[in-house]
């Protein structure tokens, strides 16, 4: 499954160089980014107080939620593609504006699993579980945390200008800030997965 949720996103994405996916959900101000990047709503959920225009939601399928709730529109969307079937998804916003939303969407991933993929406006989070190639422009800011607040990992580097071996990276210990030295860069990761976020120029976003 897709998501989209409020917060920064890309301003530009091809569908083509995303996983495969079969469902979009939007949860509130998603709604604007979904169809601005062209990709069609399977289901929209949300109080959308923060959808500026709700005219968007005219012809589109959508769970209307009251304002005054336990959980946030992000919660609701990650609860309706579980009781959806779907044991894995993609996530497309959640950067920037508010701490207090960014905390909480990271500390979701325990109870409802991290996104496989995490597309902000500035970072390419990647999900990495046991190992992961990739190649990267070289000196690209690198940095790898925890994929759950949780979590507690030891990882192995190769193409990273500080290598790490056996690091451990857990709530405690990150690697912050490295930047490859090698354009193919590989990770072998024991313990909980990690996410390795890329910084990317925000001329690319």
């Amino acid at each position: 499954a897709l998501i989209f949720t409020g917060g920064e996103s890309p301003t530009s994405l091809e569908a083509s160089l995303l996983p495969p996916y079969s469902f979009v959900c939007a949860a509130d101000s998603g709604v604007e980014k979904a169809l601005s990047l062209g990709f069609p709503i399977d289901i929209a959920i949300g109080d959308f107080d923060s959808l500026k225009d709700l005219s968007l939601l005219k012809g589109l399928e959508f769970k209307s939620l009251p304002r005054d709730k336990d959980i946030t529109d992000s919660e609701a969307a990650l609860l309706l593609i579980k009781e959806q079937g779907f044991n894995h998804y993609i996530l497309i916003g959640g950067g920037g504006r508010r701490f207090d939303h960014l905390l909480h969407l990271y500390s979701l991933f325990e109870k409802y699993a991290p996104p496989m993929l995490w597309l902000t406006a500035l970072e390419k989070i990647y999900l990495v579980k046991e190992s992961f190639t990739r190649t990267f422009p070289l000196n690209t800011t690198l940095s790898v945390i925890p994929a759950l607040s949780k979590g507690n990992s030891k990882v192995t580097s190769k193409g990273l200008l500080w290598p790490l071996e056996s690091y451990p990276i857990s709530m405690e210990s990150q690697s912050i800030s490295n930047r490859n030295s090698a354009t193919e860069v590989t990770l072998e990761v024991e313990g909980e997965a990690v996410f390795l976020i890329e910084r990317r120029p925000s001329s690319l976003t």
